[in-house]
């Protein structure tokens, strides 16, 4: 259907869904958020989200709860119609007696894609699409690349000062932000299934590269390491986490004698500008890895941008110019003006210390 076919109390309903489906931001992957809304004479009866990866749907979770029959069901993607870690959504649909349900598209999944519409209007249920589209594409963003292409979505997450820069002219890059955008910067990480970066950020910093925040607990956050020339030293602190954290370390093929240093390490495709991000990206995604944030270094910042590879960016700009020659920019490689990145669904949030701007590439 045409979203203007729908009507007002049609289009709140559908945004209460997308809410709720938000509520498993960075816990569903690689399956997707979705919500669910049952709605009878214009009232709201029972709601539903997916909560974790490997539990109750949001159709069930939602319809479970009544039994009342002639409902609408508002879903924020196509019902699954097959059986994995839960029963088919389409199955208590029917049971519970829905008569009409909308969402917003078909899932691109081949296990889906149409299967569970189908099933529905064969029992007689009619079943609208169409419905916020635009709104639910980039609420599954995530989901949705990597379920198409087998890929992960790519988000560049950097801190950077207002002329882009980040390190200072002596390379030193602590601090580049203050502590409110260094905390939110942090959070960001919940977001997504894993973080990358380089070998000269784990040389530089020995970071952990772990979620501190509350609400997490129990997250799979996999932690992913380009070291072209296996030269990792295994005294770093990645090497001493527990299995909550897994290590996957990528090196060049040529360096394949010199021996794993993790369970997850492999040795693909380089050259002189580094490992194939594409041999790399591919790897993950058959891991089931749905989306990685990307953290730095610099050099590895630019071959994402360069390469055009990475799907969105986070900025964390402060309100400081440090200029200098030999200072670390985001984006060092640089391209022609007539083919530039360009940002789409871009937002801008005011700090104290400086704004976040974050869009799609």
């Amino acid at each position: 259907m045409n979203e203007n076919e729908f009507s007002s109390k049609d289009v709140l309903f559908m945004h209460l869904a997308l809410e709720l489906g938000d509520r498993g931001l960075g816990l569903t992957e690689p399956n997707p958020m979705v919500g669910a809304v049952v709605v009878k004479d214009g009232k709201v009866l029972s709601t539903g989200y997916h909560r974790k990866f490997g539990e109750v749907h949001a159709e069930r979770s939602a319809l479970e709860k009544i039994n009342v029959k002639g409902t609408t069901l508002y879903v924020s993607l196509e019902p699954c119609s097959h059986t994995g870690h839960t029963p088919p959504c389409t199955d208590i649909i029917i049971e519970k007696g829905v008569s009409r349900v909308v969402i917003p598209f078909a899932d691109p999944n081949t296990r889906v894609n149409g299967k569970g519409i189908k099933i529905l209007e064969k029992e007689g249920i009619k079943v609208e699409t169409g419905l916020l589209k635009e709104e639910a594409f980039f609420c599954n963003r995530h989901y949705l690349k990597y379920i198409s292409t087998g890929r992960p979505w790519v988000t560049i997450n950097a801190g950077v000062t207002i002329d882009g820069k980040l390190s200072d002219k002596n390379r030193n890059s602590q601090w580049v932000t203050g502590e409110s955008l260094r905390s939110v910067s942090h959070s960001l990480r919940g977001e997504f299934s894993a973080i990358m970066v380089g070998l000269a950020t784990v040389k530089d910093d020995d970071p952990m590269l772990t979620i501190r925040e509350d609400g997490w607990e129990g997250k799979k956050f996999v932690r992913v390491i380009l070291d072209s020339g296996n030269r990792l030293s295994t005294k770093m602190k990645i090497f001493n986490m527990g299995e909550e954290w897994p290590l996957y370390i990528f090196s060049g093929k040529e360096q394949k004698n010199s021996g794993k240093k993790c369970e997850n390490h492999f040795f693909i495709n380089s050259s002189l500008g580094g490992l194939d991000l594409n041999d790399v990206l591919c790897i993950l995604g058959e891991k089931g890895i749905a989306s990685i944030l990307v953290e730095g270094g610099g050099a590895l910042i630019s071959s994402f941008l360069e390469s055009r590879l990475c799907d969105e960016i986070a900025l964390f700009t402060a309100d400081k110019f440090l200029g200098g020659n030999n200072s670390v920019e985001i984006f060092s490689e640089g391209v022609p003006i007539t083919d530039p990145v360009k940002l789409t669904n871009r937002s801008i949030i005011e700090l104290d210390e400086g704004y976040i701007i974050r869009g799609m590439i």
